[in-house]
C-alpha cells in the first residue's frame, strides 16, 4: 500500500508542479494585462487633462470674444443714439433753412417788385 501512496504522491507532486507552472504563466499574463491597463489609464488621464486644458482655453477665448462683442454692441448703440440726435438736429436745421429760403424768396420778390417799380419811374 505504501507503494501506491508513493506513486500517488509522485503524481500529486508532478500535478502540483504543473499547476504551479500554469499559475506562474497565468500570473505573468495577469501582470502584463494589469501593466497595459495602467499604461492605458495614464494615457487616458493625460488625454483628459489635455482636453480639459483645451476646453478651458476655448472657454477663455469665448469669454474674451463675448466681452468684445458686448463692447462693440455698446459702441454701436451709442453711435445709433448719436445718429438719432444728429438726424433730429438735421431735420430742425433743414426746417430752419427752408423757412429762411422762403423768407429770402419773399424778400427777393419784394426787392424785385421795388426795382421794377423804380425802373418804370425812371
Amino acid at each position: 500500500m505504501s507503494k501506491i501512496a508513493d506513486q500517488d504522491r509522485q503524481m500529486m507532486v508532478k500535478h502540483l508542479r504543473e499547476l504551479s507552472k500554469l499559475s506562474m504563466k497565468a500570473n505573468i499574463k495577469h501582470h502584463t494585462v494589469l501593466d497595459k491597463l495602467t499604461i492605458h489609464q495614464k494615457e487616458l488621464m493625460n488625454m483628459l487633462k489635455e482636453e480639459r486644458a483645451s476646453n478651458q482655453r476655448l472657454k477663455n477665448i469665448i469669454s474674451y470674444r463675448d466681452e468684445e462683442i458686448d463692447e462693440l454692441n455698446q459702441k454701436n448703440t451709442d453711435q445709433l443714439w448719436d445718429l438719432a440726435k444728429l438726424e433730429k438736429k438735421l431735420i430742425l436745421l433743414q426746417a430752419a433753412k427752408d423757412k429762411d429760403d422762403a423768407e429770402v424768396a419773399q424778400w427777393e420778390k419784394k426787392i424785385t417788385k421795388q426795382i421794377n417799380k423804380t425802373k418804370v419811374d425812371n
